[in-house]
């Protein structure tokens, strides 16, 4: 099979420094490059990625079977470099294959087929799409759903710049772009849906998909987000929010599985037809008038679990507004003793913040692993 390749490099008088602090920036995004020699090599997509300091310059050398995976590894090595450096994207420029491309591999239109409002604040959008393969992968259920302002008609979608990284248009064009599970998808139909909480301080994603209608379209790009680690008794607990997700999770689960399902939502009216193994115990909880994000519900119910004997595998997965998530982070820690394999919590939204703002603080703010 023939190889694809690329080369690109960085200047910085902290090369012998930064490579290593890149290497670590890996790790706690849980890429695993390992050394060999004086380069450190990261595996990814049957693709292998290169990273080493030679006369002052960041060095990046990039092998892949396809097109996907040499992107793909172009963007994480660019990404972790420049965030690094604090390099401008410019300062990155990559040579070799690939350079011919307009659009990220990974960009997909998306047409609506139809709508189908589930409870009076989730709405189901059925969305018409080529080339899906990527996308029906059992262990990577996200997507970023690409907005087009209201009432542009001809959107401008993202480009790539030289460093392999999208860029976004501005102005009347700009684009929002927001995180979503993949409900369901069918690959060889060309179809796939996406559930949306539909509310009243909407956000771009709440607010398309309340008016959303059959034709329109919308761009996708991912996919991305881990799932949750299939053991013998698992423990998964989230809001609106991440009902889509724990719906395709629990579905997903092998026969045997034991376990717990905690969805908190509004009211009983908010309640669907789920699909579980038999010895998983899906639970409702209503914070009815309650504001979201300011409930203990979830807390509470994952306190008054019985866990299973210590012989049996045991995952925890959350998805919850952000202080929710780091209290039963804490708790999930200190209290439960899990190990890193053994959890998955990730906060959703926070509270008075739109998903932008809340990924921008997060950059900002220390790590609480």
């Amino acid at each position: 099979m023939t190889s694809l390749q690329a080369h690109s490099c960085v200047r910085s008088d902290q090369a012998h420094v930064l490579v290593h602090t890149i290497v670590e920036h890996m790790q706690e995004h849980e890429l695993e490059p390992r050394q060999q020699g004086e380069r450190w090599v990261l595996s990814y997509a049957g693709g292998l990625g290169s990273l080493w300091q030679e006369a002052g310059h960041i060095h990046l050398d990039i092998t892949a079977p396809t097109l996907d995976a040499l992107h793909d590894l172009k963007l994480i090595m660019a990404h972790v470099v420049l965030d690094v450096t604090g390099s401008d994207d410019d300062a990155l420029s990559w040579q070799g294959d690939g350079n011919a491309l307009q659009r990220p591999p990974a960009f997909r239109l998306l047409r609506v087929l139809s709508i189908r409002d589930l409870t009076p604040h989730m709405r189901r959008v059925r969305f018409a799409c080529h080339d899906l393969a990527r996308y029906d992968q059992p262990d990577n259920i996200h997507c970023k759903l690409i907005f087009p302002q209201p009432g542009i008609s001809e959107p401008q979608w993202p480009t790539l710049t030289s460093s392999g990284m999208p860029r976004f248009p501005e102005g009347d064009q700009r684009l929002d772009v927001r995180t979503y599970t993949i409900q369901a998808i069918d690959e060889k139909a060309g179809w796939m849906d996406v559930d949306f909480v539909v509310h009243a301080d909407a956000g771009p994603g709440s607010a398309w998909a309340s008016q959303a209608t059959a034709g329109q379209t919308i761009g996708m790009s991912g996919p991305g987000g881990r799932t949750a680690t299939p053991a013998d008794w698992m423990l998964l607990a989230g809001d609106d929010t991440a009902l889509p997700a724990m719906l395709r999770i629990a579905a997903s689960l092998p026969q045997h599985t034991r376990g717990h399902v905690f969805a908190e939502v509004q009211g009983p009216e908010d309640e669907q037809a789920v699909q579980t193994p038999p010895g998983l115990q899906w639970h409702w909880l209503h914070r009815a008038d309650t504001e979201a994000g300011r409930s203990s519900l979830l807390q509470a119910a994952l306190r008054s679990v019985t866990w299973p004997e210590p012989s049996a595998s045991k995952f925890l997965w959350v998805g919850a507004e952000f202080q929710t998530a780091q209290a039963i982070r804490q708790w999930a820690k200190e209290e439960k003793g899990l190990e890193k394999h053994e959890q998955l919590i990730v906060a959703y939204w926070r509270h008075g913040m739109s998903e932008s703002q809340f990924k921008s603080k997060a950059k900002s703010e220390p790590s609480s692993k």
